[in-house]
């Protein structure tokens, strides 16, 4: 496997001017899904320079995307219906994080999987925190389902952008406190106080606020897996997967991934308590 989180190392555009365009409609997809509808249009994605995200323009078509990070009810609502056994489950074992443990290192944990993401010894994840441990394949067999599949690269920082024309939704500034992401100093210890988001670990979705368009966590709580790859990892399809947004464990001593512009990349087969997903939908949504 490689890296043990999703690590590597723009500007909306439409026929309007920004400060014109409404905020795009929103509606009620299956298994209790809330989605937003991005306007088909061009967009000048990335960032001069970046090596793996560079500037560039895109022409997208209109699609439908959740405004949430997949949920751990809505994952076991999937199972219940499909008997779908996740890579980790097969494995035996997923990598799993606690505070303490020196920069970097993950734990290879047996018995963790999407039902206990930190351990068969660690609580059960609430129903409205966003499914882990589960690998790109795991959620591309979940967007099957649901009659969806998982962005693209350039479709998920178009959403995630919501026209915002700095590296985070809200700025040029990332501003502490506003998406969950590990504050402290070292991963020996979180900062819970002044100057953070509340959050160790994973936090529900919908907690903290969401971009211009109504999309929530586009920055932290789980890196999202993504359907495509960037052009410099292209031809490496059947040993990947792309994911975007940061996550808690993510820090700006460490996987500092937690921001609109790069794009982190690991085993398709992995399984982390920090990755995740959402689902978009060709138009029109499908209804289970």
């Amino acid at each position: 496997m490689e890296a043990p989180s999703l690590i590597t190392l723009g500007v909306f555009c439409l026929a309007v001017t920004l400060s014109a365009a409404p905020a795009p409609p929103s509606g009620q997809g299956p298994n209790g899904h809330v989605y937003v509808v991005v306007p088909a249009g061009s967009y000048s994605l990335g960032e001069k320079g970046h090596l793996v995200n560079p500037l560039h323009r895109v022409r997208l078509k209109s699609f439908r995307i959740a405004d949430a990070e997949t949920t751990f009810a809505q994952f076991e609502k999937f199972v219940q219906e499909t008997k779908y056994v996740t890579d980790a489950e097969r494995r035996g074992w997923g990598m799993t994080f606690r505070a303490g443990l020196p920069e970097w290192a993950w734990d290879e944990t047996d018995g963790a999987s999407w039902r206990r993401p930190f351990g068969p010894d660690q609580p059960l994840p609430r129903d409205d925190e966003p499914v882990t441990q589960i690998s790109g394949e795991d959620a591309r067999a979940y967007c099957r389902w649901i009659g969806g599949r998982l962005p693209t690269c350039d479709e998920w920082e178009a959403a995630a952008r919501a026209g915002s024309r700095g590296s985070w939704p809200w700025g040029a500034q990332f501003e502490a406190g506003r998406a969950n992401i590990w504050n402290g100093e070292t991963h020996a210890a979180e900062t819970l106080g002044e100057g953070g988001d509340g959050f160790v670990y994973l936090a529900p979705v919908r907690t903290f606020a969401a971009n211009a368009w109504g999309l929530y966590d586009v920055i932290g709580n789980v890196f999202e897996y993504c359907g495509d790859l960037p052009p410099s990892l292209r031809g490496r399809e059947k040993v990947i997967i792309a994911g975007r947004g940061g996550s808690w464990w993510c820090s700006a001593r460490t996987c500092h991934s937690y921001n609109l512009v790069d794009i982190g990349h690991m085993d398709r087969h992995g399984s982390l308590a920090n990755q995740g997903f959402r689902v978009v939908w060709d138009l029109p949504v499908s209804t289970r």
